[in-house]
């Protein structure tokens, strides 16, 4: 009797659940993707989930920043994932495809705050129209130069010197000319469009970034995962409305260009063999300089300046009523380069070790403490694949940094050390 009155008593709670199942249908065939992520990390600063740079290191004793003054540990899960794949019906004998994709960060690009963290928002939503030689890209995804993955890095957030920190609306096209050499055209939106609901002064130019890129692939020296050699060149121009208003209540403005450039490369130094990755070594890299990257350099965004020598006042501002003012971005420059080696096929680590610096002009310097000159990155991981759905993985980071003075509490300079442990599992 008690057997059937536990069957009976499964059965009723099992009905709202049926009662509210459905089931995902489409016209097209959708593939659900993702997966579910987890991790903690101890920082020595005290420091976010999403640590990107570190704090000032304490003056002294007894003039301290608060921020360097005690650590953390902090648990996260809001780098999960969900997507969809679509395919869709053939159009203007192209085979058409689309991917929608989002996290549960808050942010997408832009960062995020305590107040957002844990929100679903959008990371990829774009479709894709494929001719077979030529394709094209309509809707929000990575920027289309200078992007090469850092590969199985453990957690989203450390390293930040071009390797595909802004998602943008675009459209792009792909001109395959051989089997090995191909060419990539876009036009952007010159701003991040998330946490970015007026316009400012990049979109007030009505300019698009614009960008071009030539990609080599080979399969001569063999495969690392889907790897084989890869070299990329590329660069974008972009132009922005800088707009100011003086003390009379004036708006002023000024013209000022944007401009990019990279080149990246995967290289297979041991390959793979037979398809397994046991003893397998890569090396990853990408350099890059320019002016107005910031929303492509997240960690030590470089925004325009007025340069002080041309000011027409005491007070550090144009004249009122007069336009004679020069603004200017600092050239940035750094790069990246990563090793990655598998000790077996399922245990692998990555060395990286990348670096940023802002060449500020001495004038500015002297009047803002807080400009970031450098900024550096070494980063080492061990991953391990229990299964093709889960994998464990544990982190150590180190990132430095340089500012232009020293402040009543603070040097012109920081250090974080971080420990990070993970863990996804892919569905």
């Amino acid at each position: 009797m008690k057997k059937y009155l536990v069957i009976l008593l499964a059965l009723f709670l099992a009905v709202p659940a049926i009662s509210f199942a459905g089931s995902v249908t489409s016209r097209y065939d959708v593939t659900i993707g993702g997966y579910i992520k987890f991790d903690v990390a101890y920082t020595d600063q005290n420091a976010t989930y999403d640590y990107r740079a570190p704090n000032r290191d304490s003056r002294a004793k007894y003039a301290e920043q608060l921020n360097d003054s005690y650590d953390a540990v902090t648990w996260a899960g809001g780098e999960t994932r969900l997507n969809f794949a679509i395919k869709g019906p053939d159009a203007w004998g192209a085979k058409t495809s689309a991917f929608l994709e989002g996290d549960f960060r808050g942010g997408t690009g832009g960062g995020q705050g305590a107040a957002t963290y844990g929100l679903f928002t959008l990371r990829h939503a774009f479709m894709n129209m494929d001719w077979g030689n030529t394709k094209l890209l309509v809707g929000h995804t990575w920027q289309a130069w200078g992007l090469l993955p850092t590969f199985n890095m453990l957690a989203f957030s450390e390293n930040h010197f071009m390797k595909g920190a802004t998602r943008v609306p675009q459209i792009r096209l792909t001109q395959n000319f051989t089997k090995n050499f191909a060419m990539v055209v876009g036009i952007a939106s010159p701003t991040n469009t998330f946490g970015n609901t007026q316009p400012d002064d990049k979109n007030r130019a009505l300019y698009p970034d614009t960008s071009i890129e030539f990609v080599y692939k080979s399969a001569a020296l063999g495969k690392v995962g889907p790897w084989g050699l890869t070299f990329g060149l590329g660069g974008m121009v972009g132009k922005e409305k800088v707009t100011f208003q003086d003390p009379a209540n004036h708006y002023l403005s000024k013209p000022l260009r944007r401009w990019g450039g990279s080149f990246y490369g995967f290289i297979p130094i041991i390959p793979e063999k037979a398809n397994k990755k046991a003893g397998a070594l890569a090396l990853t890299g990408n350099v890059f300089m320019g002016q107005g990257l910031g929303t492509y350099l997240p960690a030590a965004t470089a925004y325009a300046y007025y340069r002080p020598t041309d000011f027409q006042s005491a007070s550090g501002t144009p004249a009122p009523g007069t336009n004679q003012f020069e603004v200017r971005y600092p050239v940035t420059s750094g790069g990246w380069a990563q090793l990655t080696f598998y000790y077996t096929d399922k245990m692998f680590s990555n060395l990286l070790f990348g670096w940023q610096k802002n060449s500020w002009s001495q004038p500015y310097l002297d009047t803002n403490a807080g400009a970031v000159r450098y900024l550096q990155n070494w980063i080492f991981n061990v991953m391990y694949d229990v299964s093709p759905a889960v994998r464990f993985g544990a982190e150590y980071t180190r990132i430095m940094g340089s500012y232009s003075q020293w402040t009543a509490t603070g040097k012109p300079s920081g250090t974080l050390n971080a420990v990070r442990l993970g863990a996804y599992y892919y569905f």
